[in-house]
């Protein structure tokens, strides 16, 4: 059938993806990546060089990266407007995974990671946590617009921030916690409801509670992976930030299979089946939305990882445009000129809080090695 062609080929592209990232990148692309020129505005540039093939090594994994992303959050939306079974969906999606992420293992097109139980169990509260936000994130979409989710998530920086202050009683410094009212301001503007610009009751709604919600646990996702992606669990266990992101899927698809099937699992079959051809359909792009959702990740993860810092500030600020842009394009979500400018504003601080995030970074590397 059409929908699971596309599914197998695009399972097919992917372990292509994953064998030729394997290759080394070349002089010309290592310098640019240094430097933090390699940058999507830099396309042009970058292709002119010499070594263009080098060069497509890391631009087209960028740009893979915003249309995987773009294609997920159209993909989803649709699915969960003919499937309103979130639970079941996030598994599905998760569970996808497993089948890029073993293949690639099994058939040697990346080197599979040596665990024990000892480094499971430091997965665990990881993969719960990782399979908490993204069915939150996956229930939000589907209780609310693509576009005013994307907005909510604009917060991760100050959830980070407060998350690190709790836990590790590090307070940012005046000039970063200064980029959190664009921040805040953009999104209570972009949710406010037109002619009343104090009735911000869109933001407890339950769409915008669950992106919250989903942020808070990804975060809390965050800090623990950057504890465990140690040099030595990279050189012992084989966990880069590939390999840390497909075990993690793998873990969070397994706990989430129980709880997903006892709320949904039998309505979900009962209507597939009732559906008919219509829910074979809906199925096959269920599981290709999955491989999207696992792409786009997959992609993100080699592509952060290769960027400079200064990179990364400005690919991100991109791939949130980039998905605003795929919501009022392809799925017709509504654009007012309020949610323009606050989804501006509030981005617009995203990025200044990863410059201002960088400067105090820079000045505490420097006064530590001062003092030693």
């Amino acid at each position: 059938s059409p929908g699971l062609s596309s599914a197998l080929r695009g399972s097919r592209r992917l372990l292509v993806l994953l064998a030729a990232a394997r290759a080394n990148s070349s002089p010309v692309v290592s310098r640019a990546l240094r430097s933090g020129s390699l940058l999507p505005g830099c396309l042009p540039a970058l292709m002119s060089s010499s070594d263009t093939t080098a060069a497509l090594d890391t631009a087209i994994p960028l740009l893979a990266w915003y249309a995987f992303n773009g294609a997920f959050n159209v993909e989803n939306k649709r699915v969960l407007n003919e499937l309103s079974y979130p639970w079941i969906i996030s598994w599905v999606q998760l569970a996808a995974g497993i089948g890029i992420a073993v293949p690639a293992w099994l058939l040697g097109l990346r080197r599979p990671p040596l665990l024990t139980a000892a480094v499971l169990l430091r997965f665990l509260p990881i993969a719960v946590l990782h399979a908490a936000g993204h069915a939150l994130q996956v229930a939000g979409i589907g209780a609310g617009s693509v576009y005013f989710g994307t907005i909510i998530k604009a917060t991760e920086p100050l959830i980070g921030t407060l998350i690190a202050y709790a836990v590790d009683g590090k307070a940012a410094p005046w000039y970063v916690n200064l980029t959190f009212v664009p921040i805040v301001g953009g999104i209570a503007y972009a949710a406010a409801k037109p002619g009343a610009a104090a009735d911000l009751s869109d933001l407890a709604s339950f769409a915008a509670v669950a992106a919250l919600s989903s942020t808070v646990f990804f975060a809390l996702a965050k800090l623990l992976v950057k504890r465990l992606m140690t040099a030595d669990m990279k050189r012992r266990h084989g966990l880069d930030a590939a390999n840390t992101y497909s075990v993690l899927t793998c873990c969070s698809a397994a706990l989430l299979l129980a709880p997903s099937y006892a709320a949904e699992g039998p309505a979900v079959l009962a209507a597939l089946a009732a559906a008919g051809e219509g829910g074979s359909m809906v199925g096959r792009r269920l599981l290709l939305c999955g491989l999207y959702y696992f792409a786009y990740n997959e992609c993100g993860f080699r592509v952060l990882d290769k960027l400079s810092p200064v990179s990364q500030a400005v690919a991100n600020a991109a791939k949130r445009l980039v998905i605003l842009f795929f919501a009022v394009v392809f799925l017709g979500e509504e654009a007012s000129g309020r949610k323009l400018v606050g989804a501006g504003v509030a981005i617009a601080g995203v990025t200044s809080y990863s410059f201002a995030r960088l400067r105090a970074d820079a000045h505490a590397r420097a006064k530590a090695k001062k003092a030693s």
